[in-house]
């Protein structure tokens, strides 16, 4: 046959092996959502991401004005006084808000899905100093106030405690602010308004996926440690101070009202409007970060499965040219289907065994089964060992990729051009007119 044939049947082949592959890439987006759906689920039979606004002062107060008139009584002007009521709410945060959290974690799982679902124990301190919003007339007399404090999950309370100035107080459910959603609430004598107000609240509260926090105080100092080796911090603020290791993770933050936009917010949301995002786009916290998610870590190995092929056919066909051993249609066929075997391999041992065995397994399994077939197919037993050789050794570099997606494009760069120049080193005496009209 041709060369020239030869090579349009080799690319045909490429072509037509990019449909099991995308049936396996399917395969692993069904898997993806499953995974979801039975996160989604664990989350709906405990309870969901958390983040915490507050706590926050919430009063009710009445806005009194009056205005002067002057009015006629049978011939006799006068001058009256009437007065008017309007009922006004309004939200006022803390002075000072500390927060010392320790997180525990645990794995709750579904058949080969898991999921990890936390429980952050917390003690919030801190105190709130009354101070009415300013009004262009009249003004503003406080009826009632209550203690508020907005959470992601009311269902992931365990435990808690609320102290308002050394005194114990009864904690009831709602957050009594329309854009917080779910939450809890504490009355508050009015009494206690007229000076400083500490409180202290004793919260455990569990959750999966995400814990944050809206940094509502003049200042705000949250410290985090917690059992899970590897957190993501993420929102408007990175901590200040973090240690992580295989032990777990500590974290510090320090935010003041100068640096964040969040006290702004709160001046600008009445407790009755339908949603203040400016308070959650300045929350910050941490997600539960899986180290090796097995079907993203899958997808992004079969992006390389083109190129893998590229690289095996063109060897291939490189021995076959030179050592002048022909090699079939259905042979290329076979080594194609054989490595695309590889990744429905890595996809289901994956799901029991973790990422990293299954695939030293599934490199190991096709390498040694391509290193026999070549074998006869290449009319030698060196040169099929040295093919399953070079098959584990691109395996090998293939694992290095995914787990360094930083110098992902280095390394891959360099392997071609080492690649392309190995070719040309070994073909640049060969008289391909020759082989051409073979």
């Amino acid at each position: 046959m041709r060369i020239g044939w030869k090579l349009a049947l080799v690319g045909l082949l490429l072509v037509l092996l990019l449909l099991p592959l995308a049936l396996l890439d399917g395969l692993v987006s069904e898997r993806q959502q499953r995974g979801r759906e039975v996160a989604a689920e664990i989350a709906r039979a405990t309870a969901g991401e958390q983040a915490l606004v507050g706590p926050l002062l919430l009063v009710e107060a009445e806005h009194r004005t009056e205005r002067r008139r002057v009015v006629n009584r049978g011939g006799q002007m006068s001058e009256e006084t009437e007065e008017s009521l309007q009922p006004v709410h309004y939200l006022v945060g803390p002075e000072s808000l500390d927060i010392e959290a320790s997180l525990t974690t645990e794995k709750r799982g579904r058949s080969l899905f898991s999921v990890p679902v936390y429980l952050a124990s917390q003690q919030i301190t801190g105190r709130f100093r009354h101070v009415a919003p300013p009004v262009d007339v009249g003004e503003l007399r406080p009826r009632r106030a209550w203690l508020v404090l907005g959470l992601g999950d009311n269902r992931g309370v365990r435990r808690i405690g609320v102290t308002l100035a050394g005194r114990a107080a009864t904690v009831e459910p709602g957050s009594r602010v329309a854009w917080l959603g779910e939450g809890l609430h504490v009355p508050v004598p009015l009494a206690a308004l007229d000076g400083e107000l500490p409180f202290a609240v004793d919260l455990a509260l569990a959750g999966t996926g995400s814990l944050a926090w809206a940094p509502v105080g003049d200042e705000n100092s949250i410290r985090l440690a917690g059992d899970w080796p590897h957190p993501g911090f993420e929102g408007h603020h990175l901590p200040d101070q973090r240690e992580v290791g295989e032990a777990g993770f500590s974290a510090r933050w320090a935010v003041s009202r100068l640096s964040s936009r969040v006290s702004q917010a709160l001046a600008d949301c009445g407790p009755t409007d339908g949603a203040c995002s400016g308070v959650f786009e300045g929350a910050f916290g941490l997600r539960l970060v899986e180290p090796v998610d097995r079907y993203l870590m899958t997808e992004r190995a079969m992006k390389y499965a083109l190129l893998f092929l590229g690289l095996v056919f063109g060897a291939v066909f490189l021995v076959e040219a030179l050592a002048e051993r022909p090699v079939h249609f259905v042979q290329y066929g076979l080594t194609g289907l054989a490595m695309a075997m590889f990744y429905l391999l890595l996809l289901s041992l994956s799901e029991h065994v973790g990422f990293g065995p299954a695939y030293a397994a599934a490199a190991l399994a096709c390498s040694t089964l391509l290193g026999y077939y070549l074998a006869g197919v290449l009319g030698g037993r060196g040169r099929g060992i040295g093919f399953g050789l070079g098959l584990a050794g691109l395996y090998g570099l293939l694992y290095l990729l995914l787990r360094s997606e930083d110098h992902a494009l280095l390394v891959g760069s360099g392997v071609l051009f080492a690649a392309l120049a190995s070719v040309m080193a070994l073909t640049r005496r060969v008289d391909w007119h020759r082989l051409g009209r073979a």
